[in-house]
């Protein structure tokens, strides 16, 4: 049986292998149930919309830009999607956080805990196949005009042909959430296969034992690491403390 010292050697291994030795910035995903691939949302589930993908994501952009008024001043159409995807609104972005920790507390932040696991992705490797370039880019800054300036553009001109591969973006992080979750996204293209079917080079699965979750979450505690120090709000500060005192 493994134990804690075990289980994180096991993933210091993992980046020591041959698919994670010329990568210098990992970074993690935690999945709760065995299930989940890594597929965002909008490509996970929008056939049961009976809506044209392309269709269902301009809608749910525009329909977003309109209805959160003033609420809040979003300074480019990328910081729009990140919002959406941050606020539980099926987007094609996937979330991963350069913080294992983060990773993990995600993989066990769930009423029903089925075969838990964390991803670790080259986002490197990623960007080769899907890019081209052994780089990070930055959506706003680096990804124009190859793949389009702006998420807007992407939405209402379906003449525009985006990649086929996931790329892996750095966002400005702007957004309260993505930057407690030091978080960075992979945004998924035309082809609506998971990442661990298109390029499995580039990501590692790793199991969470059952009878390691009480202890990971314990430590994860210790450490600093719940439900408002990921979503620092009112919301995730009230679930904070209702989990704290047990309600």
């Amino acid at each position: 049986m493994l134990t804690l010292d075990s289980f994180f050697q096991q993933i210091d291994n993992t980046l020591n292998t041959s698919k994670f030795k010329d990568c210098s910035y990992p970074v993690f995903r935690g999945h709760s149930d065995d299930s989940y691939k890594l597929l965002p949302t909008l490509q996970r589930d929008y056939s049961k919309t009976g809506q044209v993908l392309e269709k269902l994501e301009n809608n749910l952009y525009c329909h977003f830009r309109s209805l959160v008024g003033p609420r809040i001043n979003f300074k480019s159409s990328w910081e729009t999607l990140f919002a959406m995807r941050h606020e539980g609104i099926p987007t094609r972005l996937l979330d991963w956080t350069e913080n294992l920790g983060t990773a993990l507390f995600f993989a066990l932040d769930s009423l029903t805990i089925q075969k838990p696991h964390i991803w670790l992705l080259d986002p490197y490797k990623l960007n080769i196949k899907a890019y081209g370039k052994a780089v990070l880019l930055n959506p706003e800054e680096d990804i124009k005009p190859e793949y389009h300036e702006s998420y807007a553009v992407l939405c209402n001109d379906n003449t525009i042909n985006i990649h086929e591969f996931p790329i892996a973006v750095y966002p400005n992080r702007t957004n309260d959430r993505i930057f407690a979750q030091r978080g960075l996204f992979t945004i998924h293209g035309s082809n609506n296969d998971s990442i661990e079917n298109l390029i499995p080079e580039a990501v590692e699965r790793i199991t969470i034992p059952d009878g390691l979750i009480q202890p990971i979450k314990k430590l994860l505690q210790n450490f600093g690491i719940n439900k408002y120090s990921v979503y620092p709000d009112l919301k995730g500060l009230c679930d904070y403390l209702k989990e704290y005192y047990k309600y």
